[in-house]
């Protein structure tokens, strides 16, 4: 029986790692010193950027992704260089806007959760589904709270969003960490349930079965050169045709034959018989002496 395996997208879990490690830094950082340069957090996110999309594209053909059609790691992976390289050029514009950038990537974190909230939710767990659904909603309302509240009140609580932009990223983590063990705990429940299925079913073998279980065998056995049917004729060479041997028809047999066999035995007989007259007279000759 072949083990059920939960299909994870390794390179989603990296991209949530890296935003959510990302947030932590930025939000510590700005949380305790307000005046620091913003530009260079633009560099550090155009640098994440590049280098999380130069392994996706590495990723697609080193696993080859591009045989399946609902993978699209290249053209993401594209996007997030370009997107890199883009916010390099204009890091200092990028700069006076940093409230809406974190804005714009909280939003994305927090639609990454809630994708973890439905992935538990169908791997029947109700209590990892119900905290990542808190942990979505909180990082969503965090990151709408950047575009919807006025600019003054932000600044005026500056520390508090820097404070929430860092544990939304702690939230981050801790979701991935809660989808990936429900997952785990998921994959075992799926094989022992299907190990039940196959002990509770009837025991029905068919022909092909039993035809695919020698084969199986077959292909398991080390192969050997006794293994090998003997040639026919060693000495001749494998593209040689082989020569058709002629028929030899056999003599019946005639009587001329079998009197001629016979004679040999009346002469071994007869001179079976002069031996022992030659003996008779040997003997009699022995007592006249």
């Amino acid at each position: 029986m072949e083990e059920k395996r939960v299909n994870r997208n390794y390179a989603a879990m990296m991209a949530v790692v890296i935003i959510s490690v990302l947030l932590i830094i930025v939000g510590a950082i700005l949380a305790i010193d307000h005046a620091f340069p913003a530009v260079g957090f633009i560099y550090v996110m155009s640098g994440f950027a590049i280098i999380g999309g130069c392994w996706l594209v590495l990723r697609f053909f080193m696993k080859e992704e591009y045989m399946s059609v609902s993978n699209y790691d290249f053209s993401t992976g594209i996007l997030l260089i370009l997107a890199g390289v883009l916010l390099i050029l204009q890091a200092r514009a990028v700069a006076g806007h940093l409230i809406y950038v974190l804005g714009a990537i909280l939003i994305v974190l927090g639609v990454c959760i809630l994708q973890f909230f439905l992935q538990c939710a169908f791997m029947r767990g109700p209590f990892s589904a119900f905290l990542n659904f808190v942990f979505a909603a909180a990082v969503i309302c965090l990151g709408a709270a950047f575009f919807l509240v006025d600019t003054p009140t932000i600044f005026a609580n500056l520390t508090y969003f820097y404070l929430g932009v860092m544990f939304a990223g702690i939230l981050g983590i801790l979701a991935l960490m809660i989808t990936f063990i429900r997952s785990v705990k998921y994959e075992r429940w799926l094989n022992l349930s299907a190990k039940r299925n196959k002990e509770d079913e009837p025991f029905t073998e068919t022909y092909f079965d039993v035809k695919r279980s020698r084969e199986r065998n077959l292909e398991d056995q080390p192969f050997t050169v006794k293994d090998l049917p003997p040639e026919p004729n060693p000495g001749r060479l494998w593209n040689e045709p082989i020569e058709e041997e002629e028929e030899i028809e056999v003599a019946p047999k005639s009587e001329s034959h079998d009197d001629s066999r016979s004679e040999p035995e009346v002469s071994s007989s007869s001179g079976s018989g002069d031996d022992v007259k030659d003996g008779t007279s040997n003997s009699a000759d022995g007592k006249d002496r």
